[in-house]
């Protein structure tokens, strides 16, 4: 029992030794900071000594002379920056002091200060919050906007600005974006000056109402030059792509692009009426089968549309995967002519199951049209969707196979619809976002 209590005993007392060790490593660490001048760093070493071991010799003392030393430092290396001119800095090194302060709280004490020492450091805080708004000023004005933002920012940073000199900075703000938003719409880049005008309203989390009045006036006059209008002609699909999905594939998808994508357009597109682009286009194809960019063109300025958009399935890949083959024999009835007769004789003959992975790959060209039926940009878009397939191989009639129920359907050709029919259903979904998202996107990039 005894040397169960010695085993027990002994780490902890390693413990004690090792913490001990940890605190003279950091006193001797803030002894050598202290000697090189290093002040504020040796502060902190000596507070990590004191959590370490509370009763350390020495640390406190040293802590308390090596913070005097750097607050006095401190205060003279910041007066001489403010007399150069970068008050800024000089605020820099009160927070540093401020920092250093905290720690010495946290290990429970409290440095000695001089008499003028918060009354210094208010000041101090003061020019730079001034100088930052004098700045900002300046950079706005010779139209270093992101410059000026910044310094305004800055102003009602860490520097306990008070509650007036925080509303000053966040009036410069709100003021230099509008002002940067009206030279972008001078400039003929709306969106850019609508972004520019929203942010001016999140400067704030409650803006004033002369301030909202101003980004509703601007958001506008951005949308009224900026907005383009946009007719979307009928999918059509290349000849081997119809073939496989059948023509009701290509009608689903203008559908589905009709009746959800194109009805809900971004800031600065406008979707022209279907209905009398098609209207406009039949008359103009008069029977012809062929979309071409120049008729689209014409159909354009039919319909007071700026921008055509002519969609084409392009291309099909469908590809098996992972397929587990199996082979069954069955007995089936065969017709033999027997010299001038015919009867009938019994024969064994193999079929086969396969179940594994269907992969549609279906990808489509999108082209971007003006008015005067020039080609301005083109893209693609694809979809690829996967989704469990069985079916059945027979040299024959499946329907002599006289086969049980459960290998009977990988025969049944409702069976094997409704699986392609999910696939195909999967791609249709996700083709039409990725042609809504890349057309809307090649759209926008096109307006500034």
């Amino acid at each position: 029992m005894q040397s169960v209590r010695s085993r027990t005993f002994l780490p902890i007392t390693l413990l004690v030794i090792s913490a001990c060790a940890s605190a003279e490593d950091r006193l001797n660490e803030g002894l050598a900071l202290q000697s090189q001048g290093r002040y504020v760093e040796a502060v902190y070493r000596y507070a990590e000594a004191i959590e370490k071991d509370s009763e350390i010799v020495g640390a406190r003392e040293n802590m308390m002379a090596a913070g005097d030393s750097a607050v006095m430092i401190a205060m003279d290396e910041a007066d001489d920056l403010e007399r150069r001119g970068d008050p800024v800095a000089a605020a820099a090194r009160y927070r540093t002091i401020d920092q250093m302060l905290a720690r010495v709280r946290q290990v429970g004490e409290r440095l000695p200060l001089p008499s003028d020492y918060s009354d210094i450091r208010r000041a101090i805080f003061n020019t730079a919050i001034d100088w930052q708004m004098f700045e900002g000023d300046r950079a706005a004005q010779d139209g270093r906007w992101e410059e000026a933002l910044t310094l305004y920012q800055g102003a009602r940073g860490d520097l306990l600005p008070s509650r007036s000199q925080v509303e000053a900075s966040y009036d410069a703000e709100t003021r230099v974006l509008l002002e940067w938003a009206g030279v972008e719409l001078e400039d003929q880049r709306p969106r850019a000056a609508y972004d520019l005008a929203q942010r001016s309203l999140e400067v704030r989390s409650s803006p004033a109402r002369e301030t909202v009045l101003a980004v509703r006036d601007v958001q506008e006059a951005a949308l009224e030059a900026g907005t383009i209008i946009v007719a979307v002609v009928p999918v059509t699909a290349d000849p081997g792509v119809r073939d496989w999905l059948g023509g009701e594939f290509e009608v689903a998808l203008d559908n589905d692009l009709n009746l959800d994508h194109w009805t809900r357009p971004p800031l600065f597109v406008e979707m022209a009426d279907p209905v009398i682009l098609r209207t406009e286009l039949r008359g103009l194809l008069r029977g012809q089968a062929t979309q071409s960019p120049l008729l689209v063109g014409r159909a354009l300025e039919l319909v007071g549309a700026d921008l055509g958009v002519m969609i084409r399935l392009s291309g099909i890949d469908v590809v098996e995967e992972d397929v587990d083959r199996d082979e069954y024999q069955a007995v089936i009835q065969r017709n033999v002519r027997q010299g001038a007769r015919r009867t009938t004789v019994m024969d064994t003959v193999p079929y086969f199951t396969l179940e594994g992975t269907l992969t549609y790959h279906v990808e489509s060209d999108i082209i971007l049209v003006d008015t005067s039926g020039r080609e301005v940009n083109r893209f693609t878009s694809s979809s690829t969707r996967s989704g469990p397939f069985m079916r059945g191989e027979f040299d024959g009639d499946p329907a002599q196979l006289d086969l049980p129920a459960n290998r009977a359907a990988f025969f049944d050709p409702t069976v094997i619809a409704d699986q392609m029919r999910m696939i195909e259903g999967e791609v249709l979904e996700e083709l039409a976002v990725a042609i809504a998202i890349g057309t809307f996107d090649q759209i926008l990039a096109g307006i500034r």
